[in-house]
């Protein structure tokens, strides 16, 4: 019974020991992510854009598909994301003074990115998805609109569909 117990403890503390360096990996690489996309958000800089797709791509798959709904319902009208969510804004000078990496899973984390554009400070909270290996945005809440871009863009479709 006692070699039992010592195999046990010995496999258990192989599985938490062993976990931690590939969470702590997740964390860096979410974050480093995360301060490409928000550093890309200079004066006169080229974001990559929320609509990105292929190589390119920032956004989940199926957050790319809800905003070509959206795209496909609004008719070439202005619709939510006449702004850019991941600033909150439609015209950009992004500073970074924080980003926060929380992984739920190891296809799953969220992240609070903290920053000031144009001098104003402001925060997002962002749903991040592993997929073929890399960190895409699956969601994003701002702290001066709780509700998430899939609730609003969902919302703006329905709306449009009830016209």
């Amino acid at each position: 019974m006692t070699r039992w117990r010592a195999c046990a403890c010995a496999a258990i503390a192989w599985a938490v020991l062993g976990m931690h360096p590939a969470l702590a990996q997740n964390v860096d690489s979410a974050r480093r992510f995360l301060q490409g996309v928000y550093g890309a958000y200079t004066f006169n800089g080229d974001p990559p854009g929320i609509e990105a797709s292929g190589s390119h791509a920032i956004a989940s798959p199926s957050l790319l598909q809800l905003i070509r709904k959206d795209r496909r319902a609004l008719k070439g009208e202005a619709g939510y994301l006449d702004m850019d969510p991941l600033c909150r804004c439609q015209d950009f000078d992004v500073k970074t003074t924080g980003i926060e990496v929380r992984v739920e899973t190891h296809h799953k984390a969220t992240a609070v990115v903290a920053f000031t554009n144009f001098k104003e400070p402001r925060k997002v909270e962002l749903d991040l998805l592993w997929v073929r290996g890399r960190w895409l945005i699956d969601d994003i809440r701002g702290s001066d609109d709780r509700r998430s871009l899939r609730a609003v863009l969902q919302t703006e479709i329905a709306d449009l569909a009830g016209k």
